[in-house]
């Protein structure tokens, strides 16, 4: 046995860290009407690849899905996630094997996106500006970037981070071994996996539904833990099933 094959998980581990720091030297100052009207630093890859509904399905830049899943927004978004990644991935993709695994993955993060973007559409979370002025630079905004369709906010808000997918990785790691202790670091407690992921799940739903801060953000983890658990429920049933013949 090969041990020193690249796995699935150590290829998004690199990948994600190298866009980042990438990113760090290949900017431009860019004009976001969601984030700041004047303009700020942004790299190169945030803008090539972050997700929003108006971008990926109005403009049909659909590899937007995917390409969002690898860029991060800051230093402690990267870590956070690089570091959930490395302890729920190997154990997953062995399981799964590198195929399912990347396909489950991605999807995830596809999932992920797509409920974000629900979410936002029926108002649940409005975290954002949404008068008729804001509406108005908006349109003139994305008139000037060379689009031609109109747009309201909600549809500019941009999602980055493979967040969603690795919460969905949290949550097949979580059906195949619920009983397993974990301690955080913060705070410093032990609890089992099946927990966290109820704890984490909870969160979401209260950040989501009082409006806070990054619910847009928790929406898109929601999104990839529910079709990571309807998948592993699905495979949970496949293998009683299976064993039951």
């Amino acid at each position: 046995m090969n041990q020193t094959r690249l796995t699935v998980t150590h290829s998004f581990l690199l990948l994600n860290i190298l866009i980042f720091v990438l990113g760090l030297f290949v900017q431009r100052n860019a004009t976001m009407c969601i984030q700041e009207p004047e303009g700020y630093p942004v790299s190169i890859f945030e803008l090539l690849g972050a997700h929003s509904w108006y971008l990926t399905f109005t403009e049909g830049q659909i590899w937007r899905l995917i390409t969002y899943q690898f860029v991060h927004a800051n230093l402690g978004h990267v870590v956070f996630n690089m570091w959930a990644l490395y302890f729920f991935g190997p154990v997953v993709e062995e399981i799964m094997g590198s195929r399912r695994y990347l396909a489950y993955y991605l999807a995830c993060g596809v999932a992920g996106a797509l409920f974000s973007s629900l979410l936002a559409y029926y108002g649940v979370y409005t975290n954002i500006p949404d008068t008729a002025a804001f509406t108005e630079y908006c349109n003139r905004l994305v008139s000037f970037a060379g689009y031609t369709d109109p747009v309201v906010p909600w549809q500019l808000v941009p999602l980055v981070g493979a967040s969603a997918s690795i919460y969905g990785v949290m949550v097949a790691a979580a059906f195949m071994f619920p009983d397993a202790r974990l301690r955080l670091l913060f705070p410093p407690i032990s609890m089992q996996l099946r927990t966290f992921a109820w704890v984490v799940i909870g969160i979401a739903t209260v950040v989501i539904v009082f409006n806070f801060h990054n619910a847009g953000g928790e929406a898109g983890h929601l999104g990839g833990i529910i079709l990571g658990a309807i998948v592993m429920i699905a495979w949970k049933w496949r293998i009683t099933h299976n064993y039951r013949k």
